[in-house]
């Protein structure tokens, strides 16, 4: 057996020939035939031959989620980070600047729930004080 080549032009064409020969050819079926030629053949390989033969859709070139973020005026790197969040999820909120401001932020909510704890127990008193007169 010859010695082992690099995967190359030369292998990706000999996939190519191969699947024109037998269209339904596995992965497997053409890796046997290619070690037997003495190539190394990556599925990645194996895939774009069939995207040349026109054997699997393939997109157009410029197409993806950061060619949409740049016609939208946004820069790439936060284009590839972007995740859209789930139906009815909230959006994220955005990190306040300074620590003081979330600080206040804070104080506020405790005494909102400090508020609204009141308010229920107020509510709890009245029910027990009907349940009470009905008993």
């Amino acid at each position: 057996m010859a010695a082992k080549k690099k995967p190359g032009p030369e292998a990706l064409q000999f996939i190519v020939d191969y699947l024109k020969s037998d269209k339904s050819a596995s992965y497997a079926d053409v890796r046997v035939a290619a070690e037997k030629k003495g190539f190394i053949v990556w599925p990645i390989m194996y895939g774009k031959a069939k995207a040349i033969l026109g054997m699997v859709p393939v997109a157009k070139r410029g197409h993806g989620k950061a060619a949409k973020a740049a016609r939208l005026g946004r820069p790439a790197a936060t284009a590839t980070v972007a995740v859209k969040r789930g139906p009815g999820r909230p959006p994220k909120a955005a990190a306040s600047s300074s620590a003081l401001g979330s600080l206040d932020a804070l104080i506020g909510a405790l005494k909102d729930g400090e508020s609204e704890r009141h308010r229920l127990r107020r509510a709890l008193d009245q029910i027990r004080g009907i349940l009470e007169s009905l008993a």
